[in-house]
């Protein structure tokens, strides 16, 4: 079979194609793992905690702050119970309240409630064992935000995904697109080449194996062009992962891109490096079925 119909030598848009779609990709990848990290993150800091107030100024408030950090502490299903002191409660309020503290021997404006941290398990009624105890108490549940925010992050996930989605289905139409394009131009080559004994399985092979190949070295120019703005992402993340972590040293060296690099998540790595190899397997597939059905509606 004779090399121009091959859809390589007629379409040399097709790893310009790829590699955009490469990129695109890539970029929505490293964006879904970023969501996946902060859903995590937000269900993780929101869903055992709680606060109380007490205020200090009820009746016996102290004796049964007290009672009521005993009781806590023997509620199964409490993982951890601390009280904050006044200072810091003064400290966490100044902003709002401005100084409240007694530097000048002064006493404080305002009579600061009492303020509890409670981690505990799923499940457990806490709004009923501190009302039962202290009825002026007002809780904090932070259940409610980490439910709220489980429901943001699933779905902020599910976009990500749709977009994966859409851009793989924009690749595949792009490639069958190109294919067709190619061999319908040399449609004549193919006739005579059909004619003398080659089987659609052959001609349909050969171009999908160019498809295939041009495919591949489209998915590798994408990650390269794709690299530099992983490695500005990669930097812009580091404080976030590591809060005394300094920031990594210019990339121009390839001790700095490796440290740049161990920043993004290896789920991330496996799945950018997969990309060129993904992308060959849609054009094998994709030239495939494109030429077959070209092929079997010639006369």
């Amino acid at each position: 079979m004779s090399g121009p119909i091959s859809p390589g030598l007629r379409s040399g848009s097709l790893p310009v194609l790829v590699a955009l779609m490469t990129m695109l990709a890539g970029l929505a990848l490293a964006g879904l793992t970023g969501i996946q990290a902060l859903a995590e993150s937000w269900n993780t800091a929101a869903q055992s905690s709680a606060t109380i107030e007490i205020p200090t100024d009820a009746d016996h408030a102290q004796s049964r702050t007290d009672h009521l950090l005993k009781t806590l502490h023997e509620t199964r299903g409490v993982t951890d119970t601390k009280l904050l002191t006044p200072e810091k409660v003064r400290s966490l309020l100044a902003p709002w309240l401005g100084e409240t503290d007694d530097k000048a021997g002064k006493p404080p404006a305002l009579s600061l409630p009492a303020v509890l941290v409670v981690r505990h398990e799923h499940g457990i009624d806490l709004e009923a064992v501190v009302h039962t105890l202290f009825p002026e108490a007002i809780i904090e549940e932070d259940m409610r935000w980490s439910i709220r925010l489980q429901r943001l992050g699933s779905s902020l996930v599910g976009c990500a995904w749709l977009a994966v989605s859409l851009i793989a289905a924009v690749a595949v139409l792009s490639v069958g697109i190109t294919v067709r394009r190619s061999v319908s131009a040399q449609r004549r080559a193919v006739e005579i080449i059909h004619a003398i004994g080659a089987t659609d399985r052959q001609i349909s092979g050969k171009i999908a194996r160019r498809a295939a190949g041009l495919s591949l070295l489209g998915g590798i120019m994408g990650l390269a062009a794709l690299a530099p703005i992983l490695m500005f992402l990669a930097r812009l993340l580091a404080p976030f992962q590591d809060q005394n972590a300094q920031p990594p040293p210019p990339a121009d060296t390839l001790a700095a891109w490796s440290a740049t690099l161990s920043v993004l998540p290896h789920s991330l790595l496996e799945m950018l490096a997969s990309l060129p190899f993904l992308a060959a397997l849609l054009g094998w597939l994709t030239a495939q079925s494109v030429v077959l059905v070209w092929l079997r509606r010639l006369p």
